[in-house]
């Protein structure tokens, strides 16, 4: 069935959406005017700003995606410190705040492998592309701090359906998901050891076993990031590579430059390379993001993605425009996201190719 008129659909009924929120709160939707219009959205950025900054206060502490930056702040600076620097510390640290609520709200994998608190997630996707019909897929994620080893080292267990076969790696530091058409599911369970967690660094080694067809996996992943903030952008280096007893070597290194715009919007520009073991060529990607957040509960993020490959030819291979709308229902552990999405594939000659994903996620002993 082809679902091409259903993208603006989707689109539309999110603003709709939106806009019936707004009323049934009591805001008043009908332009006025310039005067008040002006008044009322900063009035509406400040409040959603402080707001935002309660609500990370225990994320900052414990989630070190995008670390808050200490160095910058006044009275760490030094007798020298003045107005300029208490300046450049305000906007870093509303910049780091709002970067780290997003990062944990869309679950972003920065979040994802650096988070140290004991949680269970449970998550159905549900995923329809044109020309290809829907698949669905159910994942269980737990992970335990243990505390007898000072939150240095965390037990996780997983179970999924595997990735389609492919020798094309999602590019890194993406929120791409590919979900394959089986019945078969990965059970992984690894020690992630936790060897430095500062606010500007992150060295993680993941060690464990993955048991596919009853046959396990062994791998190791030491995992490095490096974060350094700026004056009005911040800058990120991320370095991963994976050892498997079966694909050998995959290394992932990943670039993100960052900042906020007016209006709570944030704005990420990320470069992304993946080299495989016994794969032809290099993989990289460029992409941009555009998170929206609304309130607490309701955010966007437009995404933009470019895929590259060097064999044979250095060229394009995919480019992919995302629209992921995601917020809380009915309580604060329980997720929905809809994320309609248009894609262009070299291998079918960059015809547009409209796909959708429906997401539902609960959390149990981790506050969202």
């Amino acid at each position: 069935m082809p679902i091409k008129k259903h993208i603006a659909t989707i689109v539309v009924l999110i603003v709709l959406h939106l806009s019936l929120a707004a009323w049934a709160i009591g805001e008043d939707t009908s332009p006025p005017t310039a005067t008040t219009q002006q008044q009322d959205s900063q009035t509406s950025r400040e409040q959603l700003s402080e707001t935002l900054e309660q609500a990370t206060v225990p994320l900052v502490e414990t989630i070190q995606s995008s670390p808050s930056n200490t160095s910058s702040k006044p009275d760490a600076a030094g007798p020298e410190s003045g107005f300029f620097d208490a300046m450049h510390g305000e906007i870093s640290q509303r910049l780091l705040t709002t970067a780290v609520w997003l990062d944990s709200f869309f679950e972003d994998e920065r979040v994802e492998k650096e988070i140290n608190r004991s949680y269970i997630r449970v998550r159905y996707d549900i995923f329809h592309e044109e020309r290809a019909g829907a698949t669905y897929r159910p994942t269980v994620s737990v992970r335990l701090a243990l505390p007898q080893l000072e939150k240095k080292a965390h037990l996780v267990v997983s179970a999924e359906q595997p990735e389609p076969a492919s020798s094309t790696p999602v590019p890194a530091g993406t929120t791409g998901d590919r979900i394959g058409k089986t019945d078969e599911r990965n059970v992984t369970t690894a020690i992630h050891y936790v060897l430095r967690a500062t606010e500007e660094q992150n060295f993680i080694v993941r060690t464990g076993a993955q048991f596919s067809h009853g046959s396990p996996v062994l791998f190791v992943a030491p995992r490095y990031r490096y974060f350094i903030p700026l004056t009005t952008w911040d800058f990120r280096f991320t370095q991963e590579a994976v050892w498997k007893t079966d694909t050998k070597w995959q290394v992932d290194t990943l670039f993100d430059l960052e900042r906020q715009f007016p209006r709570e919007f944030f704005f990420r520009s990320s470069l992304g390379g993946s080299w495989l073991d016994g794969a032809n060529g290099y993989f990289y990607s460029l992409s941009f993001s555009l998170r929206q957040p609304f309130d607490l509960k309701h955010a966007l993020d437009y995404e933009w993605i470019n895929s590259y490959q060097t064999r044979p030819i250095y060229e394009l291979s995919e480019i992919l425009f995302r629209i992921r709308y995601r917020q809380n229902l009915w309580r604060d552990w329980f997720f929905f996201e809809v994320a309609p999405q248009l894609r262009f594939p070299r291998s079918g000659n960059f015809d547009g190719t409209p796909g959708v994903l429906f997401r539902f996620e609960m959390y149990f002993g981790r506050k969202a």
